[in-house]
C-alpha cells in the first residue's frame, strides 16, 4: 500500500562497515618507521571512502562507507589481550590475529607488513583472510598517496578521485603583475590581530582537533615555550628560531606523537569569498621542527539541508572542492609554499540520488593548515590568497 500523508518515506541509510587497521610491522628500524607511517596513511584513506565506494571529499555527498576504530583504542585492546603486536614485528601467528579481530568485533580488518619498501596488506572479512595486495612505497621525497590508493583499490574496489598536486606558474607576467597589485583576501594574514584586540585571540582562525574548536590565543615570549601538547597559539615570530625572522607574530602549532600518528592537528581560516572558475594564488611561509605540513584549500558551495540552521554558515555551506599541496619536510628556517589553483566543483560520485555536486558553484574558500605524522612544532606566517585571473 502507498504510504499515508503522515508516514515517512525517508530511506534508511546503509549500515556502515566497521573496520580496524591493525598494527603494521617491519623487521628493521627503517621498516618499522615506514610501517607506522603506512598504517596511518591507510587509516586516513579508509576513513574517506564514501558509501557508494568512491573516495569521499567531505562534500556532504553520500556519507561515509566505513566506521573505523581509532588506532589507539585498537592498540589498547591488543595490550589487554596480552598479544605481542607492534610495529617492531613480527606479525602474530594466525590464531592471535583472528582472536584480535574477533575481540574487536569488526566486519573488516587490514593487517600489513613492510619488507624494504614493499608494503603487503591482507584484508580480513568476518575474521577470515580474503585477499592480499602489495605496493612499492616511493622514497621520502615523493608522496605515497598514489601507492596507498592503488593498494586500497585492489582490496576494496574503491575508486579515488585524484586531486592534482598544483604548483605555481611564474612565467606569465600578467599574472605576476596581478598578484603584486591585488589585495590579499585572507583575514589576519600576518597573525597580528590577537596582539591588538581585547580578546587576545585570533578570531579569523580556528583550531580543529576532534571535538575541540577554538580561536588561537596570544602567548608571550615567556609563555609560548610552555605551550601544551596538541595546542595552537599566536606567538612571537622569534620562537621559530629563524635568524631572518622579523618582529611580529606567527601561528604556532604543537603536536604530540599520538595525535601526529592518528588525527593530526589543523587550523582553518574563516570563510573567504571567491569566484567560481577564477584562478587564485596561495602562498604561506612555514618552519617545522618535525611534523609534516600538508595544506589544503577547501571550496564550498551554498547547499542548505532541511535540518540545519539556515543562518549558520557551517550548515549552509558544503565542501565540493579541495586542492592539496605536496607534503613538506621539516626545515631550519621559514620557507615559502606556493600554489596556483582554480576552484571548481569535483563530482563526488553518483548514488541513489544522482550527482550531489550537480549545479554547484564554489563561492567560499577555507585555508586548512594541517600537520601530521611526526611530533614537534610548526610555525606559519604571511598567508596570502589573491585572484590572478582577469
Amino acid at each position: 500500500p502507498a504510504p499515508s500523508a503522515t508516514q515517512s518515506t525517508t530511506t534508511t541509510p546503509a549500515k556502515k562497515i566497521t573496520v580496524a587497521v591493525l598494527p603494521f610491522v617491519g623487521s628493521e628500524a627503517k621498516e618499522q618507521a615506514l610501517a607506522e607511517k603506512m598504517r596511518f596513511a591507510i587509516s586516513q584513506k579508509i576513513s574517506s571512502v564514501s558509501a557508494d565506494g568512491t573516495s569521499a571529499l567531505e562534500s556532504g555527498g553520500v556519507g561515509k562507507k566505513y566506521d573505523r576504530l581509532d588506532n589507539i583504542l585498537i592498540d589498547k585492546s591488543i595490550f589487554a589481550l596480552q598479544i605481542p603486536w607492534s610495529s617492531r614485528g613480527p606479525l602474530p601467528d594466525e590464531d592471535d590475529i583472528l582472536k584480535t579481530i574477533t575481540t574487536l568485533e569488526v566486519d573488516q580488518a587490514f593487517v600489513g607488513k613492510i619488507t624494504g619498501r614493499k608494503l603487503s596488506v591482507t584484508l580480513y572479512q568476518d575474521a577470515k583472510p580474503v585477499m592480499t595486495a602489495h605496493a612499492e612505497i616511493p622514497g621520502e621525497r615523493e608522496s605515497p598517496k598514489l601507492a596507498v590508493e592503488a593498494l586500497i583499490t585492489k582490496l576494496t574496489g574503491t575508486k579515488f578521485e585524484h586531486l592534482r598536486e598544483w604548483e605555481v606558474d611564474h612565467a606569465d607576467p600578467q599574472k605576476e603583475a596581478r598578484f603584486a597589485k591585488r589585495a590579499n583576501l585572507v583575514a589576519d594574514s600576518d597573525f597580528e590581530d590577537a596582539s591588538k584586540n581585547e580578546s587576545k585571540t585570533a578570531p579569523a582562525w580556528g583550531t580543529l582537533l576532534l571535538a575541540d574548536r577554538y580561536a588561537p590565543p596570544l602567548r608571550t615570549l615567556d609563555e609560548a615555550p610552555s605551550l601544551s601538547q596538541d595546542r595552537v597559539a599566536i606567538v612571537p615570530q622569534s620562537l621559530a628560531n629563524d635568524p631572518a625572522a622579523k618582529d611580529g607574530h606567527c601561528l604556532m602549532m604543537r603536536m604530540s606523537k599520538n595525535v601526529a600518528e592518528n588525527n593530526g592537528l589543523a587550523c582553518e581560516s574563516t570563510w573567504i569569498p571567491v569566484e567560481h572558475g577564477a584562478t587564485y594564488r596561495f602562498t604561506v611561509k612555514y618552519r617545522s621542527t618535525g611534523p609534516v605540513p600538508r595544506l589544503f584549500l577547501k571550496g564550498f558551495a551554498t547547499k542548505a539541508d532541511e535540518f540545519g540552521d539556515k543562518k549558520d554558515p557551517e550548515a549552509t555551506r558544503r565542501e565540493f572542492y579541495r586542492a592539496q599541496i605536496l607534503a613538506r619536510a621539516k626545515n631550519d628556517k621559514f620557507e615559502l609554499i606556493e600554489m596556483d589553483f582554480t576552484p571548481s566543483v569535483v563530482q563526488a560520485g553518483k548514488g541513489a540520488g544522482g550527482s550531489k555536486a550537480e549545479g554547484m558553484k564554489i563561492e567560499w574558500l577555507r585555508i586548512d593548515l594541517y600537520i601530521y605524522l611526526s611530533p614537534g612544532d610548526v610555525f606559519f606566517d604571511e598567508v596570502v590568497l589573491k585572484k590572478i585571473s582577469e
